[in-house]
């Protein structure tokens, strides 16, 4: 049995590379094929650009991959990114043939998609990485050239013919911008991010893959679990950095991983790990917090997965976790960041893949604010203090009194404080369906577009009574998403929870912590340690219960 194992790991492996590798070695003369050449440029450079493309038939929407156009008929797979992708620097490489839409099984890409696209606007089967300079061999037919480059460039979706009585045909697509973020002081990153970088191609890679999906910072994540580690990286701090231009790799862990969820460590020296206390989590973030710059984040909080729900109320009590993965996987998780807020909670809204699971680098993604220039420690210091949105299409710019997310701003009540959305996409991308904007009250303003503007900008003066917290999010009719972090407004010195959601919330909180108490005392040997994490936890909510009926 063991040996069949064995087998089938290895076809899924043979596999997948076949696809990965596109059958590099060109078949000259392919009866019946034409030799289709394709060129993709950058409108701003006018210089060839990598981009991620698929080519489908236009009859029955089945995808070809290059050179030799073979059919798509699966694809790769997660063990692909276990055993590491190197990077071939030739005309014809592809990356990862990845599916994009229908259900997943977790091998192809996540279930948590459901029906949903991995991108709203990608409606093609496949996505796959080129080199912007490639040759594929179709036989004649109509074909859909389907091509992008991340969500600030406009997706190419054009139909070609190729007839049977040419012997070559050459087409060159350039790439536009529909909105310039990092002109802005806004620059792209993905939070979470599983491959290899123990070889020179394997982070060439990765490179080339975040030239394609044009995104900035790409944090790559050493994956642990009870018995070791997968996706090793070569180093951490300095050593665990590639730069190229304004691109970055950088790597962290996801560790530890548990049924108390999962925690991502950014921008570290070192990896923690203590196998012997595995799921005493608030030790590992306290070792991660004592790393200078490095930020702690909770995965999965856009689903509530990976049984997130189980550890998550007792250990944001720690006040150690930075940011939660508020947009994952199609999917966004606004009324438990609402929960959480309304309890003085200061959490960074950010957004990962989760590559191999996810379907492609930066799918979702996270814009921080770091100014006239670029650099990793300002995207990570931007990110651990609130100036974000996250992203899987539009943008939104949230602006209070001329301050971005993230800012504690101090006003005396009866306050007048002057409010900017900006909320901006494409048609290609989304169109703009609505705008909200919340506060610890609920809905402050909401806008919906029945104009059908591309960009749309709301002013608002709005009263300070009390201290608060305020964020904005942008909805799309295809389902695309952008959320800001808050605002925090600080009168008379008050936290910005809300007193009156307060006690209803940390009654949800109450009752999920006595599910693992109750499951800890079924055993035959509880854990004394985590019992005593959840009566602290509990301590904490009581703490602020109390404060919120003795202050209301």
């Amino acid at each position: 049995m063991k040996a069949i194992k064995i087998f089938l790991i290895n076809l899924i492996l043979i596999y997948g590379t076949f696809y990965l590798q596109g059958c590099s070695e060109n078949r000259e003369g392919e009866h019946g094929k034409v030799l289709v050449k394709i060129k993709v440029l950058d409108e701003e450079t006018g210089k060839v650009t990598p981009v991620m493309a698929c080519i489908s038939s236009v009859k029955d929407g089945i995808a070809y991959v290059p050179p030799n156009g073979e059919r798509v008929d699966s694809f790769s797979l997660t063990p692909v990114f276990y055993n590491g992708i190197e990077y071939k620097s030739e005309e014809n490489w592809i990356g990862p043939v990845r599916r994009m839409n229908g259900r997943g099984d977790n091998e192809d890409r996540s279930y948590v998609y459901e029906d949903l696209s991995s991108i709203p606007h990608w409606k093609d089967p496949v996505i796959y990485q080129t080199t912007g300079d490639f040759s594929i061999l179709l036989k004649p037919d109509e074909y859909k050239v389907s091509l992008e480059h991340g969500m600030e460039y406009i997706p190419i979706k054009e139909k070609i013919t190729v007839k049977g009585d040419e012997e070559e045909v050459s087409l060159t697509f350039t790439m536009r911008r529909w909105i310039n973020l990092p002109a802005m002081g806004w620059y792209s990153g993905d939070v979470h991010v599983h491959h290899p970088t123990t070889r020179p191609a394997f982070k060439q890679f990765l490179m080339e893959y975040a030239k394609a999906e044009d995104i900035h910072l790409v944090n790559v994540l050493e994956m642990g679990h009870h018995l070791g580690t997968d996706f090793k990286q070569e180093g951490f701090g300095e050593t665990g950095r590639t730069r190229e231009g304004d691109i970055c790799l950088v790597s962290g862990q996801e560790g530890p991983r548990s049924t108390y969820g999962h925690i991502i460590g950014l921008n570290i020296t070192q990896m923690e790990r203590d196998t012997t206390q595995y799921n005493y989590y608030d030790l590992i973030f306290k070792r991660l917090q004592m790393q200078e710059g490095a930020v702690v984040g909770f995965a999965h909080f856009s689903w509530n997965g990976c049984d997130l729900p189980r550890g998550f109320p007792w250990y944001i009590t720690t006040e150690d976790i930075d940011f939660v993965e508020l947009l994952q996987f199609s999917k966004i998780n606004a009324p438990d960041y609402y929960d959480y807020l309304n309890l003085g909670f200061k959490i960074s809204a950010a957004a990962g893949s989760d590559i191999p699971w996810g379907s492609t680098l930066g799918e979702v993604r996270t814009f921080v604010y770091t100014g006239d220039s670029f650099w990793a420690d300002y995207w990570f210091e931007g990110l651990k203090t609130g100036r974000t949105f996250v992203s899987n299409g539009p943008a939104i710019i949230l602006e209070a009194d001329g301050n971005f997310p993230g800012r504690e701003i101090i006003r005396d009540r009866g306050f007048t404080s002057k409010i900017e959305i900006k909320a901006l996409s494409h048609p290609s991308i989304g169109t703009i369906d609505r705008i909200e904007i919340y506060n610890n009250d609920g809905l402050v303003h909401d806008h919906v577009n029945s104009d059908k503007l591309d960009v749309i900008t709301i002013e608002l003066d709005h009263t300070l009574d009390k201290s608060q917290w305020l964020t904005a999010a942008v909805y799309c009719d295809n389902g695309a998403v952008a959320h800001t972090s808050p605002v925090y407004f600080i009168v008379d010195g008050k936290p910005t929870w809300n007193p009156d959601r307060a006690p209803a919330i940390i009654d949800k909180q109450m009752a999920l912590i006595q599910v693992i108490d109750d499951e800890e005392h079924g055993k035959d040997v509880p854990d004394q340690e985590i019992l005593d994490r959840l009566d602290n936890a509990r301590k904490f909510y009581r703490a602020i219960l109390n404060h919120v009926r003795m202050n209301p």
